[in-house]
């Protein structure tokens, strides 16, 4: 209808502001003053269910950042094939986004499992956990290495914050930001330590 499409106009003009006006004024008179550019922006209109929809769409969405992030950590390509296996009691959600998951993610095998598969890593979301299998991606010798290596300096770092924050006249004499940064960095601390172990166990 003419009302849909002066919808999608709107939607497009500030990306194709020429071509838009021009199909604009052909699709029905207009005033002198009539311009798409100054056109009321359209109101979205609630469609039964889309909250749901949408919150589905999310997780989708965060199972894909966590590969993504997988890929930046152990230096994989954005288009290097990976498999994923999920240990999860939502099987519809993966099912029904399984297009979308291999596009964004670049999967060619989407399974699911009742425990970690070997030499794989893993991350959390939405009550699930996924793992994506590293064996023949990359040197898991030198990957355990550079893991326990990390460890090694993570475990340093947080003694070290430990130790000011056990010496009574710091604590005394330090200002409360600067207290509550160092109780910060102890818990950034604590935290990279337990998922550089989580990450060494999988291999």
């Amino acid at each position: 209808t003419t009302a849909f499409l002066e919808t999608l106009l709107r939607l497009l003009h500030p990306f194709m502001p020429f071509i838009t006006e021009e199909i604009w004024h052909e699709l029905a008179e207009r005033g002198p003053k009539e311009y798409v550019c100054v056109a009321a922006w359209p109101k979205s209109q609630p469609v039964a269910g889309s909250a749901e929809l949408l919150a589905r769409m999310d997780k989708a969405l965060a199972i894909v950042a966590g590969v993504r992030n997988i890929r930046n950590q152990k230096g994989l390509g954005p288009n290097k094939p990976l498999t994923l296996a999920a240990k999860t009691t939502d099987t519809a959600l993966l099912l029904d986004y399984d297009g979308v998951l291999r596009k964004l993610a670049a999967l060619t095998d989407i399974s699911f499992v009742e425990a970690a598969p070997a030499a794989a890593v893993s991350f959390v979301t939405g009550g699930a956990e996924f793992f994506v299998p590293l064996e023949g991606q990359i040197d898991l010798g030198a990957e355990k290495e550079r893991l326990a290596k990390e460890l090694e300096y993570a475990i340093g770092f947080r003694d070290s914050v430990q130790k000011k924050l056990g010496n009574e006249k710091f604590v005394a004499n330090a200002k409360p930001d600067v207290l509550e940064r160092e109780r910060q960095k102890l818990a950034d601390a604590e935290a990279k330590i337990t998922t550089l172990r989580q990450s060494l166990n999988s291999l």
